[in-house]
């Protein structure tokens, strides 16, 4: 697989080189609480007239694996090969996560069913203070658990399993919670067994003042609150930081501790005494859910795959940025790690787009609460009147998606000599505009079907349809989404350019405007071919 990389420059001005390695080979033990995560999506229209609190109504639901279950789908998105150990009840929960965990083709030998124990169910409600879909806000948490201890027989049942499972990996992450499933003697056999097999094991620990539960481990993640609670030491500034991460390492006998401190960001003591601070990428935080699952998930999976801690907390820091822009738990995969280490240009042709890939960057940022407007046309001989054009469709939502016609569709509409720039060059130049966020090319001289596809909440195209029906406005009011026109520039359209250029219409002023309008519309009589 070929490696991508971001120069980034170190505080001392060094460039120092991130790199994504290859992990698909690697066999990682997930050990944990594997939970249901449960979200019910829906509107706030009104207050309760039962009590003083809002009522949702529920459009949408979705049911996902959580903590340690969403820590193996991270890694199944990095290309590992990750090995469940845990338990989950014999109930509806329990056969979903089963269910979703053979569909992501993750190893369940080490899975262990108790017919006795509910599975975990945190269930969210979500809504949103408008119709658009905008605001969204987590209203209310519901969890379902049973956090007593585990039985000793389900705990020796377990401890059976372990051997077996320890010997086709490369190494082991846990995440603990303290739920009950990870008893004092399973996190002792989970890091005697690691060590005894020299593969890395990393936690992300309990909230607790003892942890000696970890003593061994090769690498510990806690937030900034676990550590002032495990240590008894306020991290109120980077001697603290220090301070804390020092001695966690050397009371508990580790390798590396690593601090996540939010809107701070990480700081990383290894044994041996060398330490670094990542700091945070400014960002709208939309959602802190699934945030330290997603730095356990990479910063472990990259240290046990070969790369420095440094250079492992440095690309998690960065996975965890992604991870708080989005509402919900969502997974980061290798191309979502890749898109943010490219260069700048890369970054530029990363917004060209498919259809299908569009479709699913736009259900992320539609989670987050974003609203999608969508513009199309030709975009030959980009002018000031389509920048007019562009900038209002950005003001009037949060990702804007441009539709070009294809090469073909261009010829059907204007002509055997357009045009000017093949689709790739338009696209790229378009890409180029820090106001758009997604290009993508379809190959009809309608926008219905594209239109259909992107389900924007607003459609906007320019002045001149005004009186005349929009390809897909009727789809697009069907579902309540708006249908707006923009204002344009008198006198400034492809069509004038090229003639300009030619000579053929002197400054202009002879070409009618009806003229100009044409210049990327289609009539709403489709061409013959």
């Amino acid at each position: 697989m070929k490696k991508k990389q971001e120069q980034r420059r170190s505080r001392s001005g060094k460039q120092e080189v991130l790199r994504l390695p290859d992990t698909e080979p690697l066999r990682i033990v997930v050990a944990g609480e594997v939970i249901l995560d449960r979200y019910v999506w829906g509107e706030v229209e009104r207050i309760s007239p039962e009590a003083p609190i809002p009522v949702l109504r529920a459009r949408r639901r979705e049911e996902k694996p959580g903590n340690a279950g969403f820590v193996m789908a991270n890694l199944r998105a990095l290309g590992a090969r990750p090995l469940a150990f845990g338990i989950v009840g014999d109930d509806y929960g329990g056969r979903m996560l089963r269910a979703m965990f053979r569909d992501l083709a993750i190893d369940t030998r080490g899975l262990l069913v108790d017919p006795d124990r509910p599975t975990i169910v945190k269930e969210r409600l979500l809504g949103s203070v408008q119709s658009a879909n905008r605001a969204i806000q987590q209203l209310l948490r519901v969890d379902d658990e049973d956090d007593r201890p585990l039985s000793g027989e389900r705990e020796r049942e377990l401890t059976r399993r372990l051997d077996q499972v320890l010997e086709r990996a490369d190494g082991v992450l846990v995440s603990d919670i303290n739920k009950g499933v990870l008893t004092p003697r399973l996190l002792k056999e989970l890091i005697r067994g690691a060590n005894r097999r020299r593969i890395p094991i990393i936690i992300d620990p309990r909230l607790s003042t003892d942890y000696s539960l970890y003593d061994g481990a090769t690498a510990i993640t806690p937030n900034r609150y676990e550590t002032e609670m495990a240590t008894g030491i306020k991290l109120t500034d980077r001697d603290a930081w220090r301070t804390a991460a020092e001695s966690l390492i050397r009371r508990h006998h580790l390798q590396a501790c690593l601090i996540t401190l939010d809107r701070d960001g990480m700081y990383l003591a290894e044994r041996g005494g060398r330490a670094s601070f990542i700091s945070t990428t400014p960002r709208e935080v939309y959602d802190v859910t699934g945030a330290g699952d997603v730095v356990l998930a990479v910063f472990g999976l990259l240290a046990i795959a070969g790369l420095g801690f440094s250079s492992a907390a440095a690309l998690a820091n960065i996975a965890a940025g992604i991870e708080v822009g989005r509402l919900g738990t969502e997974i980061i995969s290798r191309d979502d790690l890749a898109r943010a280490l490219a260069p700048a240009n890369d970054r530029i042709e990363q917004k060209i787009v498919s259809i299908s890939e569009l479709k699913v960057q736009l259900e992320s940022r539609r989670r987050a609460g974003q609203q999608v407007v969508f513009t199309n046309g030709c975009f030959d001989l980009l002018h000031v009147g389509h920048l007019q054009l562009l900038g209002f469709a950005r003001a009037q939502g949060d990702v804007l998606v441009v539709g070009i016609n294809s090469d073909r569709a261009v010829r059907l509409i204007k002509g055997q000599e357009r045009p000017i720039y093949p689709a790739a060059e338009r696209a790229r130049i378009l890409a180029a505009l820090e106001m758009v966020d997604y290009v993508v090319v379809f190959d009809d001289v309608r926008a219905e079907e594209i239109i259909r596809e992107v389900r924007p909440d607003v459609l906007v195209k320019g002045a001149d349809w005004r009186g005349r029906t929009v390809d897909g406005q009727k789809f697009v009011e069907s579902y309540g989404g708006r249908v707006l026109l923009a204002p344009l520039l008198d006198g400034r359209s492809t069509t004038l350019t090229i003639s300009r250029m030619r000579g053929e219409a002197g400054a202009g002023a002879h070409v009618s405007r009806p003229a100009a309008a044409q210049a990327c519309r289609v009539d709403t009589k489709r061409p013959k071919a």
